[in-house]
């Protein structure tokens, strides 16, 4: 996903976000929409688990928490390493932090069982790629959030680009269509057996067919 660095990923998620969230996971655990992906990905012990553009982490210490025997965290925010790597510890787990752009480079690592993205694809214009190239490194399941696809949803991400631009700020917000989102998934193989909206975010699981 090095598009989103290429958007301005690495200045709007900066080291002040990456110490807010990590702080927010030591304190509170996982937030709402993170466990149900957790829950719904349903880790088998020796699974391998992958997050994409996962931040500090949280979710995929979980993951390897309920049973994963090794956990990739994929980002191409760079300063979220040492954030990330302190969450590992805190949860007393192992595993590692890759800088990679899975868009470009989708063999940059290798697939897993089970994989995530949270609220992610919305940092990217190439959001339904990001799937794609997710779902193609999915060995048995893959899960993934993103933002309801309402008009006025839509209308919100328009007046905060706005504000971005005004600001001078590379960073935007993307409402993918649904259609774009699960399509990319099924067309690496995949099924949809989970779909679940939320007030904001809408969550969807996929078994390899």
């Amino acid at each position: 996903m090095g598009c989103c660095s290429g958007y301005g990923c690495d200045e709007f998620f900066g080291e002040r976000f990456a110490r807010r969230t990590s702080r927010r996971y030591r304190e509170k655990g996982l937030e709402k929409t993170a466990t149900r992906l957790r829950d719904l990905l349903a880790v088998r012990r020796g699974d391998a688990a992958l997050e994409i553009g996962g931040g500090v982490g949280g979710l995929l210490a979980e993951l390897v928490k309920a049973g994963a025997e090794s956990g990739r965290l994929v980002e191409v925010v760079s300063g979220y390493e040492p954030f990330a790597r302190a969450v590992f510890r805190h949860a007393g787990v192992e595993a590692e932090f890759v800088l990679a752009d899975i868009v470009a480079d989708p063999t940059a690592v290798e697939p897993a069982e089970v994989v995530a993205l949270n609220k992610v694809v919305c940092c990217t214009p190439d959001g339904p790629q990001l799937v794609g190239a997710a779902a193609g490194l999915t060995l048995r399941r893959l899960a993934f959030s993103f933002p309801r696809e309402r008009r006025s949803f839509a209308l919100a991400a328009r007046l905060q680009n706005l504000l971005f631009r005004l600001l001078r700020r590379r960073f935007r917000v993307f409402v993918h269509s649904r259609a774009a989102l699960v399509g990319a998934a099924e067309g690496q193989g995949l099924r949809l057996v989970h779909e679940r909206p939320g007030p904001f975010w809408v969550v969807v699981g996929f078994e390899r067919a």
